[in-house]
């Protein structure tokens, strides 16, 4: 091999504000090309990681002549649309988004890169059965290349947050796919519930734990940012919320969440919340929680997230002989609600429950666009939502990388979306680490680009 190691070059498909790309930056990979259909992702982007970044529908004429014109590069990355596969969403078989992925199949195809990188939620390969995932594998084969996927957990990368996603890596059928190194986590990672099914997709839990570091977690990242302070960078939160849950803010306690469909020690119960919900007699309380004790067992129903009771099982559970005046009681009060005749718990509906405020001590639940609306998470210690610089961190973006750039309740907004759908930076880090080790060892790079690796720079990656 060379003394000399060419600069690669980059070509980022759906790259939103950059969270994947931002490890290749750091490497000095030469992004060439970058592009999303969304004005705020690239205005961010450019500002902090590369000026060539383009608002684009990739589905466009506009795009298909660019991709023409470059001609070729060494890696395309791509963090297709996951919207239909998400599990925090509906699932739609005809999501136009998830076909997406086709654009970045004819980019491939065109450009022919040694190598490519591609991201998505773990949804990917539960829903639909998995088809998805056989025709992109399928797809990328047909074309030359031949692809592997892992499911990683970023907190494996020192990302003090839970946040499972499929990578694919794509090798050109002319290069030996074997001499490349999935990267290795560097933090522990532990099965949560319902993830042991899926863990046969790849390294997420197989490595030594010994040679691992511990779990990074929420403390670690943000626990000297508890105050709000405009002089840090976008350390601010939107105010959007209606002040009377202040109420229900100070009934949520660490690892505690507003959830009546769960009979659990971490769940608050609307009715624990008379100030916001309204107040009941105890003979009401008996009968919520009669209920919530016993609407998931299998012998009342087969409905998986719990079954709605009649008044002659509600009678024999609590021990109260006349029910009905109370349960109309409660269904006045939205404290219960009517299911073809027997009933059921309201409020709090869905199961993952709302007002989350998670320990400092454990790493965060996945990042999400909706992290500034403290209906939905809550700070550890203060009545607040997360800040937007702290959920930037708990994503593992630096402090320099700016979300905002005025003082605007919209692009603040704009900023906690880009965040949470962004690719962990640690993770994309790593990901440009093995590629280039991989590119360093195996391929020889076509000259033309003005700017070299030395020997001294490769083996330091």
């Amino acid at each position: 091999m060379s003394s000399l190691v060419q600069k690669p070059t980059v070509v980022s498909l759906f790259a939103g504000c950059g969270g994947l790309d931002v490890g290749f930056k750091e490497l000095d990979y030469d992004l060439i090309y970058a592009c999303d259909n969304d004005p705020a992702a690239v205005a961010v982007y450019k500002k902090n990681i590369d000026e060539r970044a383009y608002v684009r529908d990739v589905t466009s004429d506009e795009f298909h002549a660019e991709m023409k014109a470059l001609g070729s590069c060494d890696i395309i990355l791509g963090g297709f649309p996951c919207q239909g596969f998400s599990k925090a969403g509906p699932k739609k078989h005809d999501d136009i988004r998830n076909l997406l992925y086709l654009e970045m199949h004819s980019a491939v195809n065109r450009l022919k890169p040694k190598l490519f990188l591609a991201e998505n939620v773990d949804g990917l390969s539960q829903n639909f059965k998995g088809a998805y995932l056989e025709a992109i594998v399928k797809d990328f084969k047909d074309i030359g290349y031949r692809v592997e996927y892992r499911l990683f957990d970023s907190v494996g990368f020192g990302v003090p947050q839970h946040r499972r996603r499929i990578y694919f890596i794509g090798i050109r059928d002319d290069l030996l796919f074997d001499n490349f190194k999935w990267p290795e986590f560097t933090h522990l990672s532990q099965s949560r519930n319902g993830e042991a099914a899926i863990a046969d997709l790849g390294d997420l839990f197989s490595q030594e734990r010994q040679t691992l570091l511990p779990a990074r977690t929420i403390r670690d990242s943000i626990g000297d940012l508890i105050q709000l302070n405009s002089k840090i960078a976008d350390h601010r939160v939107t105010y959007a919320w209606n002040d009377a849950w202040s109420s229900i803010f100070a009934k949520i306690g660490p690892g505690q969440k507003l959830c009546n469909v769960r009979h659990s020690p971490t769940s608050v119960y609307t009715w624990n919340i008379p100030e916001y919900f309204g107040h009941i007699n105890d003979t009401e309380r008996c009968i919520l929680e009669t209920i919530g004790k016993n609407r998931r067992h299998k012998k009342y129903g087969s409905i998986p997230n719990g079954n709605p009771l009649s008044i002659e099982v509600i009678k024999e559970l609590s021990g109260i002989k006349s029910v009905t005046r109370h349960i109309d009681s409660l269904l006045a009060k939205g404290y219960l609600k009517d299911v073809d005749g027997k009933f059921d718990l309201k409020g709090a509906m869905f199961c993952s429950g709302l007002y989350k405020r998670p320990d400092w001590d454990t790493p965060s639940s996945t990042v999400l666009t909706n992290f500034h609306n403290p209906r939905y998470f809550l700070h550890p210690e203060e009545n607040r939502p997360f800040s937007l610089r702290e959920c930037a961190r708990l994503q593992g973006f630096p402090d320099d990388f700016l979300f905002t750039f005025g003082s605007s309740e919209r692009e603040l907004v704009d900023g906690y979306r880009l965040v949470g759908n962004a690719v962990s930076p640690p993770v994309g880090r790593a990901f440009a680490k093995a590629i280039f080790k991989y590119l360093s060892k195996e391929v020889k790079i076509e000259a033309g680009i003005s700017r070299t690796f030395s020997r001294r720079e490769v083996e330091r990656v």
